[in-house]
């Protein structure tokens, strides 16, 4: 799914269609992606409970309210109203968020659509349909929702860091997975910091000195960022609000490029089964 950098170029580009702009109406397509107080945690469409299904009406989704803000938390994106309403969206592996020019075509599998009133409308569609939205009636209930989350990588300190995972005898890999632990950093971001600090991702936390979690943090917040000014990586699904994808995928050292050299050392690049997902690393400069 898309990591922090895609979804803060998603909020960024955003923020210049929709800040100030009025949901004049909304037509949802699919309820079971719609996740409404009291359904299911992750909506109905993954989950065996079965329980009535509260209609969606069109002011859960904002409608006749000015968009004031967009936040992003680790992965997670809002659309928050001026009375505080707001719209949780989780892309899941192929959802995207679209501003599409009025009286445009929208995209194949498209399941909700604001209309805006000054023409444009804001799509999400999700071929994959793992993505969906939460409904918040305010903003309080958001900031409990995302109380489970970790700091924001993109602006983590080394102390936090050190707090949080410095105890684990986790492979320093799966504890930067942990949304609970870091919020924002996947698979790709994880192996490219990693590679940055110099750090094997088979290292348990507990091995890790204050140095090496000083570097950690740091490297996670240079490489989010170099990746925001990038667009995010494109790998397949990913594009920003405007459709553009993003060529982040050119800087990066060690993901996917296992049995490539190193660009640093010049040694062949390893990968394996880590916390459940692969990873590589050149097996010479990360110790």
């Amino acid at each position: 799914m898309p990591e922090l950098p895609e979804v803060e170029t998603i909020r960024r580009t955003l923020e210049s269609h929709l800040i100030g702009t009025q949901v004049r109406r909304v037509r949802a397509h699919r309820r079971d992606i719609i996740c409404l107080p009291g359904d299911p945690p992750a909506g109905f469409a993954r989950s065996d409970m079965s329980c009535p299904h509260t209609t969606v009406r069109p002011a859960h989704l904002l409608s006749n309210a000015q968009i004031v803000r967009l936040i992003r938390r680790g992965k997670r994106l809002a659309i928050v109203a001026c009375d505080g309403r707001c719209v949780e969206v989780h892309l899941g592996m192929s959802g995207r968020l679209l501003v599409l020019p009025a009286r445009s075509r929208s995209p194949a599998h498209t399941h909700i659509v604001w209309s805006l009133t000054d023409g444009k409308r804001l799509v999400f569609c999700d071929p994959r349909r793992f993505g969906f939205v939460r409904v918040h009636a305010h903003t309080d209930d958001l900031a409990r929702a995302w109380q489970a989350l970790g700091p924001d990588a993109l602006t983590i300190r080394a102390d936090a860091l050190q707090k949080r995972a410095g105890a684990s005898r986790q492979a320093v890999k799966g504890v930067l997975l942990d949304q609970r632990v870091l919020a924002g950093v996947g698979n790709i971001y994880a192996d490219e910091a990693l590679f940055d600090a110099r750090i094997a991702p088979t290292r348990a936390g507990e091995s890790l000195t204050q140095d090496h979690w000083r570097s950690l943090a740091r490297s996670i917040r240079r490489v989010l960022r170099r990746a925001i000014e990038a667009r995010g990586t494109t790998l397949r699904d990913y594009r920003n609000a405007d459709g553009l994808p993003g060529t982040a995928g050119r800087l990066l050292r060690v993901y996917a490029r296992a049995g490539a050299p190193c660009t640093r050392c010049g040694k062949i690049l390893f990968a394996a089964t880590v916390a459940q997902r692969t990873t590589t690393w050149c097996p010479a400069c990360q110790t």
